[in-house]
């Protein structure tokens, strides 16, 4: 981490004690459940271009095939699903989480190939999907346990982006029933950032985004306050963004009172300058779980769990020495194959249900 980097993370850190303090202050006014209460795990895990070894003639995929630039074999697919359902099958205890999103998968082909793998064949997966506008051909896509998650609807939400010809992957809204009660989850993998004529990163595709998004929860909160709302994904922009706190409206504030808001689960571990993804030795929380101020503290029915808001980054999953240390383990570098799971730590939140 430069000097530079750091003093931006940690410059404030007398303001940042204060802000963890009255943070912790309102959690504590939450109610206690029973220990004795099911933990459900809802994650989200950007898989780094988990493509297969076929070349599709509408994508830019050609590096990422046997004869590829890569060099992606059979034999290095096999070890990344492999490796990547290790990752699944552990996250949030032994047998995965109820609910996952998935980002950079190529399609169904690879998600079906995932779920046939041995630790996640067992957990009896289903999977939603479908093939997106993004440019590489890479998706984002839903995992989830149908005894325990039963999904009732979904949508993809077309982002409106300002450059006409731009097209990126879609929002993935799924309703359904978590033991019983209505939730909604949006998955996102917002588009990275354009440079300007001057040469200055250009966060305009990042807004329009954060204000689908936003604007289809407005239309929902508003036919229903109480909708219990999970948002997923790899956003591109770290909490304390203007995408994040301005746009979508999602803060570090967990009091319910202030119900318009949403709550990022995610914030406390970047004002800690925990992250789940590195650039240059600077770790970003780039992924995150934001919900909505119903799941805090309801008097009844399901609630997110405090506390429970993790980066899932066991030792085998990441860089042990080295100037990489602490990194997630990247399948790539660059073009140079180092076999790892990828370039992603997964994050998680779990709820319960309040009785």
């Amino acid at each position: 981490m430069t000097a530079q980097s750091y003093a931006m993370r940690h410059g404030f850190k007398t303001l940042f004690l204060f802000f963890t303090f009255f943070t912790l202050i309102g959690c504590s006014k939450l109610p206690i459940t029973s220990k004795k209460d099911k933990l459900h795990t809802v994650a989200f895990y950007n898989t780094e271009k988990f493509f297969d070894t076929k070349d599709n003639p509408k994508t830019n995929d050609d590096p990422f095939t046997p004869e590829g630039e890569m060099n992606w074999t059979e034999e290095r697919y096999k070890q990344k699903l492999n490796n990547v359902a290790a990752v699944i099958a552990g996250i949030g205890g032994n047998n995965g989480p109820a609910i996952i999103g998935l980002g950079e998968i190529e399609n169904r082909y690879v998600l079906d190939d995932l779920l046939a793998t041995s630790p996640l064949r067992k957990l009896g997966y289903n999977a939603i999907h479908k093939d997106m506008d993004d440019p590489q051909g890479l998706d984002i896509a839903l995992l989830y346990k149908p005894k325990i998650f039963k999904p009732t609807s979904t949508q993809y939400l077309k982002i409106n982006f300002k450059d006409k010809n731009y097209t990126s992957r879609d929002i993935l809204q799924v309703k359904g029933e978590l033991q019983g009660e209505l939730i909604t989850i949006y998955i996102n993998h917002w588009p990275p950032r354009s440079r300007s004529r001057r040469g200055r990163q250009d966060e305009s595709r990042l807004h329009a985004a954060a204000a689908t998004l936003r604007q289809e929860i407005e239309k929902q909160q508003k036919a229903d306050p109480n909708s219990k709302i999970i948002v997923l994904g790899d956003f591109d922009a770290e909490p304390r963004s203007s995408v994040m706190q301005q746009t979508l409206k999602a803060t570090g504030r967990p009091n319910p009172a202030y119900n318009k808001e949403l709550f990022n689960t995610h914030y406390m571990a970047y004002v800690n300058g925990l992250g789940s993804y590195t650039y240059r030795g600077d770790f970003q929380m780039l992924d995150q779980v934001i919900i909505s101020k119903s799941l805090i503290g309801p008097e009844q029915g399901l609630e997110y769990v405090r506390g429970s808001a993790k980066i899932y980054d066991p030792v085998n999953i990441k860089y042990t020495l080295g100037k990489f240390k602490e990194a997630p383990k990247s399948t790539y570098s660059g073009s140079v194959y180092l076999g790892g799971y990828s370039d992603h730590f997964p994050v998680f939140i779990q709820l319960r249900k309040q009785r």
